[in-house]
């Protein structure tokens, strides 16, 4: 798992990649599809629903209701999809990670490892906290680093 974060001020970006079991495109697949995140992470993602447009329509907006350091959140997001490239790119518009900041941008890829079985899933965080107040949300890399190997047990056990 490795980590890479570079924090001047107010803007920052967080980096984590890592490899799973799984085919890219079925890997991907699964987080577009959304709905069995619930089901496959209960723990992590209490609810995924589309409240603007279908959810795995570029443009889309979805709620998550997720858990975080013990603490139910929810989160609205615009989602745009790159099928082409197993790119997902979440844009916050609305929830309680908006009270910490201004702008918050999450792109997931999932890519085919050059040699041999399974992926590459990678997320970046881009971010622009409210104050010098707002958190480095470190504690969401971690978060995202565990969704990536509870859904690769979840989902690619059988591969």
């Amino acid at each position: 798992m490795a980590h890479h974060h570079t924090i001047s001020g107010l803007v920052g970006k967080l980096i984590t990649e890592s490899e799973v079991n799984c085919n890219a495109d079925k890997y991907y697949k699964k987080f577009k599809d959304h709905e069995e995140l619930p089901t496959a992470i209960p723990h992590i993602c209490t609810s995924i629903k589309a409240v603007e447009g279908h959810g795995t329509t570029s443009g889309c907006v979805k709620e998550w209701c997720y858990i975080l350091e013990g603490k139910p959140l929810t989160i609205k997001e615009k989602t745009v999809y790159d099928d082409e490239t197993r790119t997902i790119h979440h844009s916050g518009v609305a929830g309680d990670l908006m009270n910490d900041y201004k702008k918050w941008d999450v792109i997931f890829t999932v890519n085919p490892k050059a040699h041999g079985h399974g992926s590459i899933v990678k997320w970046i965080v881009g971010y622009e906290k409210m104050n010098e107040d707002s958190p480095v949300p470190i504690p969401y890399l971690v978060l995202f680093q565990q969704i990536t190997d509870d859904l690769n047990a979840h989902l690619c056990a059988s591969d």
